[in-house]
């Protein structure tokens, strides 16, 4: 193809044909601009094409932590055997108990050791971080975009800082009357119990019963974050679902 345009060109110039010459030329340069068009316009498309493939694994990777996060909030709030639930339970049962002056039986040593637990979420985040190593542009969409940043910054800071709080006030205050007042027992069929070691005593024991209020008061918000965390990833995983379905 080369060698037949410059036989043209030569042939035009030995004909001594310039205004001809000079429109093939012209001709040329705009068949050359062409192709140069063609050929970013094939490229650029590609390079779209490979961005949003890795805009789609990226995403399905984010899904995927999602269901993990999920079934552990899941774990953390009902399913294990002294769950968030149960903790605030134990807790309200046990303060009316020892306010109305009840008499104890063994059942109380259940709640007594399921007021004490309590349990942190496991956020699983390799595709957010693959994300953000990447760059957030990634996600083509900006609602989705600006969600996916809230969910993995936001939400799951304020979920971590509600854990610290529990965290810290039971070392402070709940492990001490744990180690002193109690005898933690080991059933093999159940769970585990902690017997009290004076019951009348502990009854009149009105710092125990405060640090009891106390830290019902740090687990019912940090209830409410995990079950607004719950809803938040629910919709999260659903909008990348739709969008990726698009």
């Amino acid at each position: 193809m080369i060698k037949f345009f410059r036989h043209i060109r030569k042939s035009l110039l030995s004909e001594n044909k310039f205004s001809k010459y000079l429109l093939y030329a012209i001709g040329e340069i705009i068949l050359v601009f062409i192709g140069i068009a063609m050929a970013l316009q094939f490229n650029n498309w590609n390079e779209t094409k490979k961005t949003r493939e890795k805009e789609q694994q990226i995403l399905t990777e984010i899904i995927s932590d999602l269901e993990y996060t999920l079934e552990d909030l899941d774990r953390v709030v009902n399913t294990r055997t002294n769950n968030l639930k149960r903790t605030i339970n134990s807790i309200q049962t046990l303060i009316n108990v020892l306010e109305t002056d009840k008499p104890y039986h063994d059942s109380l040593a259940y709640l007594f050791r399921a007021s004490n637990a309590y349990d942190e979420i496991d956020f699983k985040t390799s595709g957010y971080q693959s994300l953000v190593s990447i760059g957030t542009d990634l996600v083509e969409n900006p609602g989705l975009r600006s969600a996916i940043g809230k969910f993995h910054t936001s939400s799951i800071n304020d979920t971590k800082g509600g854990f610290q709080e529990i965290h810290l006030d039971f070392y402070s205050y709940m492990l001490d009357y744990y180690r002193k007042k109690f005898t933690l027992v080991f059933d093999e069929n159940s769970v585990d119990k902690l017997v009290p070691n004076d019951f009348d005593a502990l009854k009149k024991d009105k710092e125990y019963i405060q640090s009891l209020k106390t830290f019902l008061g740090v687990n019912l918000p940090y209830l409410e974050t995990l079950n607004r965390v719950t809803t938040e990833a629910e919709q999260l995983k659903k909008d990348i679902e739709n969008y990726l379905a698009k």
